[in-house]
């Protein structure tokens, strides 16, 4: 079972804040050896998104999960991650209403997950819900 609450602030014309906060639960998550536990986990995220020009965004986003894995026969552990993703993303109109937005951004562990670092690549195609008037 899995939910997730959005809230998405616009601070100004060029600023704009997303956060969420979400939780899960596993009642026979199993590890690799086949014992099996309840877990649990919980996640909190939050980004800023600065449009710097109609078409292109620059993001900061800081997201954090706590985590339970399997360690034995209804036996836990609990584990953290932190993570800093600067990013940026632009978008690509066309007259029909469809726009694809490539972006990338670089995850930067912090604290429990420093040292780690990673590259996240992003594509998502938006279609109108209605046909635009010409």
């Amino acid at each position: 079972m899995q939910t997730s609450l959005p809230l998405s602030v616009v601070v100004n014309r060029a600023l704009v804040t997303h956060w969420n906060a979400g939780a899960t639960f596993v009642p026979h998550a199993q590890d690799p050896a086949g014992d099996r536990a309840s877990t649990a986990a919980f996640n909190l995220g939050q980004s800023f998104i600065w449009l710097a020009k109609p078409r292109v965004n620059f993001m900061l986003e800081t997201v954090f999960a706590s985590a339970q894995g399997v360690l034995g026969r209804d036996k836990t552990f609990w584990a953290n991650t932190l993570f800093v993703s600067p990013g940026v993303r632009w978008a690509y109109n066309f007259k029909n209403g469809l726009q694809i937005v490539p972006g990338v951004a670089m995850p930067v562990g912090v604290g429990a997950s420093w040292g780690e670092k990673g590259v996240f690549i992003y594509l998502s195609f938006e279609h109108p819900f209605e046909k635009l008037a010409p």
